[in-house]
């Protein structure tokens, strides 16, 4: 099994929206790349440099440890909250504990051989399967050891494939789990027959059954872009908590994990619209005007009660069309102990005659339309 050199930065393993994260993590890389010839971006945060050759050249993996932390030692202005961890271990899964253990402190080396004795006291949840670690702690499984223990026939027919080679990566037979690598190196072309060929490396992807390489043929090609333009031009969208439609949809570099601490898609929101999601949300709300059967503009009361049925509606001063059915309010007041940054909103539900759906926020002493359903 191959020894490996990681580098963990936990202040790095979430993305921003601008990408700060990223460009920082390039800088970790390329202060690795300094003295190791091949430096591996495993994910956000986390890389991995092969130590037979370095150790070899630096005089033992020790000695190369501690270069790694000196190389990251020069970068803390630019990590907050610190410079990460180093780690030595056989395998990506031991080397990935080690520094993780080595956050704050000085380098953790295993020694070769070592690493099945360095994984047994980690708990389960170390394995970063929820589920799994779950379920196998109301089992009593509490540690990496405790579940290399167990049978290997047992746990195939317990628990299936998945379980039995991360009970192979606890007992440090095998490197790394699964899923772990979110990024990938480029490849380099391969040697061997033109136009025509029919040789193994030559197939075509998917052809023998290799579906499972499609994600990261994709995963490489879009880290190619982000290599070629700069890690905030490649963008994904990801879910977090919030109220609105608009401030529940946050862009963050490809390469993010999703929503940071406190932004827990799940809530509790109180004053959230409830589901389904409007298709079409504005960048900027526009003015509406939503009135009663006498033509007067329909109020929201403080306690966030409408003082009269909606029964027409004018989008943007545009002709008024029938209301056919209305839901709510959902009154929000966000950041209410603020005089300057309070914000008091009711969101409102309404169907046009014509079957069209919008949300409505009432905000400012006037009615917006904030999105349109499909």
């Amino acid at each position: 099994m191959e020894r490996q050199l990681v580098v963990w930065c936990p202040t790095l393993l979430e993305e921003g929206e601008r990408g700060r994260e990223a460009r920082t993590f390039r800088r970790v890389v390329e202060a690795l790349a300094t003295f190791a010839a091949r430096v591996d971006p495993v994910r956000p945060g986390v890389c991995a440099v092969p130590t037979r050759g370095p150790s070899r050249y630096f005089g033992g993996d020790a000695a190369l440890a501690e270069l790694a932390a000196a190389a990251l030692a020069g970068l803390t202005p630019d990590v907050p909250g610190g410079t990460g961890g180093v780690g030595i271990a056989d395998g990506l899964f031991a080397a990935g504990l080690a520094a993780r253990a080595a956050v704050g402190s000085r380098p953790v080396v295993v020694p070769p051989g070592r690493t099945p004795a360095f994984l047994a006291p980690w708990p389960v949840t170390a394995l970063d399967r929820p589920d799994l670690a779950d379920l196998l702690l109301r089992l009593g499984i509490r540690t990496l050891g405790d579940l290399v223990a167990l049978p290997v026939p047992r746990v195939l027919a317990r628990f299936g494939d998945d379980v039995v080679r991360c009970q192979r990566v606890a007992a440090g037979t095998e490197g790394e789990l699964p899923g772990f690598r979110l990024l990938h190196p480029p490849r380099t072309p391969r040697s061997g027959p033109g136009p025509g060929r029919t040789g193994a490396t030559a197939r075509q992807p998917g052809f023998w059954g290799d579906t499972a390489d499609v994600d990261a043929r994709a995963g490489r090609a879009v880290a190619d872009v982000q290599r070629l333009l700069d890690p905030e031009a490649v963008v994904r969208a990801t879910l977090q908590g919030g109220r609105g439609p608009g401030q529940r949809a946050r862009f963050v570099p490809w390469t993010g994990r999703g929503a940071g601490a406190g932004e827990d898609p799940g809530g509790p929101w109180p004053g959230r619209v409830p589901p389904p999601a409007p298709v079409t949300v504005l960048e900027r709300p526009r003015p509406a005007q939503l009135a009663d059967g006498t033509g007067r503009t329909v109020a929201v009361s403080g306690g966030g009660m409408i003082e009269a049925a909606p029964a027409r509606l004018s989008l943007d001063g545009g002709p008024w069309v029938t209301v056919a059915a209305w839901a709510g309010p959902w009154p929000v007041d966000e950041r209410w102990w603020s005089p300057r940054g309070r914000r008091r909103q009711a969101r409102m539900q309404v169907v046009t005659a014509e079957g069209t759906a919008h949300l409505l926020t009432r905000e400012r002493g006037g009615w917006w339309l904030e999105a349109t359903y499909d």
